[in-house]
């Protein structure tokens, strides 16, 4: 209810799909208040969709009970000792009291600093495994699965979540492929990312994303609901351009990206 009643375009969304989706996230006891970050509804067009963020990964796989300890971060040039993309292997600086950038006061040069993100985890049984992701990889990545950041390279837009915030979007891609990869999916992890890629209708029948972008939509909207949708799926061949009741210096908006290739289902 708090939810619909704080978004415009949620109240224009089927009450059943809307419905399904609380339903979803409290199968996995989730709150769906976007400002804590585990999970939303998100709209898309008129239907609602359960939405997991980065965060809700990262609980999930600790209730499992499987993992020891886990994190997610950007990784600043003054941290980087060396990263080998053939085998994977990272080492960082081994003392950090010179490594500064990241308490840098200027955000605006600690992102200039940014060259990488790294995600890390390791089980109880000692097993351990990290990912890291140059920031020109997961350029290439966001490039690649999201119409919407492509089109805001291409127009000098600042619409989609990729544009608003890149190190949560990130920092999700990261953490979401490497648990995907090598971690120890529960049965709720393994529902969550398949509930994170359908819109359900009144009946609880569950349809995969085609396009889960819509032409418009205000950014408050989306600086809510922070995450994107898994990738995977059939890509639109071709996106609207702004009409002409928008007016100039209007943007399309984006309601979720295509993210997080790797699924081991795919």
């Amino acid at each position: 209810t708090n939810a619909v009643s704080t978004n415009d375009y949620l109240q224009k969304c089927d009450a059943g799909s809307v419905i399904q989706s609380a339903l979803i996230a409290a199968t996995y006891d989730l709150p769906i208040d976007g400002n804590l970050g585990f999970a939303a509804i998100v709209p898309y067009g008129d239907k609602a969709q359960f939405q997991m963020m980065y965060k809700g990964f990262i609980q999930l796989a600790i209730r499992s009970g499987e993992y020891r300890d886990m994190n997610v971060s950007e990784v600043y040039a003054d941290e980087l000792k060396s990263y080998n993309p053939i085998t994977g292997q990272v080492t960082f600086v081994d003392d950090f009291t010179n490594a500064v950038m990241r308490y840098e006061p200027d955000a605006k040069k600690r992102a200039e600093n940014v060259v990488g993100y790294y995600a890390w985890f390791q089980l109880n049984k000692g097993f351990s495994h990290g990912l890291y992701m140059t920031k020109a990889e997961v350029e290439a990545h966001a490039r690649k699965y999201s119409q919407a950041y492509q089109r805001d390279l291409n127009k000098g837009w600042t619409s989609s979540r990729w544009s608003l915030d890149f190190d949560a979007m990130a920092k999700k891609t990261v953490i979401k492929m490497l648990l995907s990869k090598w971690g120890i999916l529960s049965i709720d992890m393994q529902g969550a990312i398949q509930d994170d890629q359908k819109v359900y209708d009144a009946d609880g029948n569950g349809v995969y994303i085609d396009n889960p972008e819509t032409e418009t939509g205000p950014e408050e909207v989306v600086d809510v609901f922070a995450e994107d949708t898994a990738q995977g799926l059939p890509e639109s061949t071709e996106q609207a351009e702004p009409s002409a009741q928008q007016g100039e210096g209007q943007q399309e908006f984006d309601w979720g990206n295509s993210d997080d290739s790797e699924l081991p289902w795919n």
